[in-house]
């Protein structure tokens, strides 16, 4: 890009043509001052005035004042903007009980127990998924008579007010029961397995209120084994 382009003026009259200039004006002033002024006018023995013939009406017209401006309408006063409405506080959504989350999984040392030879036959029966819900069933009744000496868990149901959920290796049991001395308890537990959903390797749980007696029958809870 080319850059702006600066032109200057310089005065490259030669000495001469100053001189010359100034010899002219010299001259002109003496021509002038040599000249004889014009004369005056002559001033007119009479002056005329030009006169208008006005009718009392134009006359009155022609006196009255003139109106005044009319102002400007004022601008109208606008009302307030009304001011919002104070917001209501958020209430804060009650946090329920804790979930127990212990950090030891029971359910593999009890099935490694000489003991539980036949619970080891009847798990390797069933299909995958019913596997891993009797797996987390033991896995409860092991926390909750660990957690409690009181109880003695025997017998677990995942379904009794609402259908267990499994995705993949989690089992999620928001309306379980469990049987503790010919009564029946709510349970909420969530249950994670290994992989190939031969192990618990998470577990967390919540112990509810006592089932009530005339509702047993309705949920499915035997009352003995």
């Amino acid at each position: 890009m080319r850059g702006p382009v600066v032109v200057t003026l310089r005065n490259e009259a030669s000495p001469w043509g100053v001189s010359a200039s100034v010899v002219l004006h010299t001259l002109l002033a003496a021509t002038l001052a040599l000249m004889p002024l014009p004369k005056p006018p002559k001033r007119l023995e009479e002056e005329r005035v030009s006169v208008d013939i006005l009718t009392p009406r134009q006359f009155e017209a022609s006196t009255r004042p003139p109106p005044a401006p009319t102002p400007p309408p004022a601008p109208e006063a606008r009302a307030p903007a009304p001011s919002p409405p104070p917001s209501a506080p958020q209430s804060r959504p009650s946090s329920g009980p804790a979930m127990i989350r212990p950090t030891e999984m029971l359910s593999a040392k009890t099935l490694a127990d000489p003991r539980s030879r036949q619970a080891r036959a009847d798990l390797a029966t069933f299909a995958s998924d019913e596997r891993m819900v009797q797996l987390c069933n033991l896995e409860a009744m092991d926390q909750i008579r660990r957690w409690r000496a009181d109880f003695h868990p025997e017998r677990v149901v995942p379904y009794a007010t609402a259908e267990e959920k499994i995705t993949g290796t989690t089992i999620a049991a928001n309306g379980a029961a469990f049987r503790s001395r010919k009564n029946w308890y709510s349970l909420t537990f969530k249950c994670q397995l290994a992989r190939d959903g031969e192990s618990v390797i998470g577990f967390e749980f919540l112990v509810g209120d006592p089932v009530a007696r005339e509702k047993w029958d309705e949920l499915g809870l035997p009352a003995v084994h």
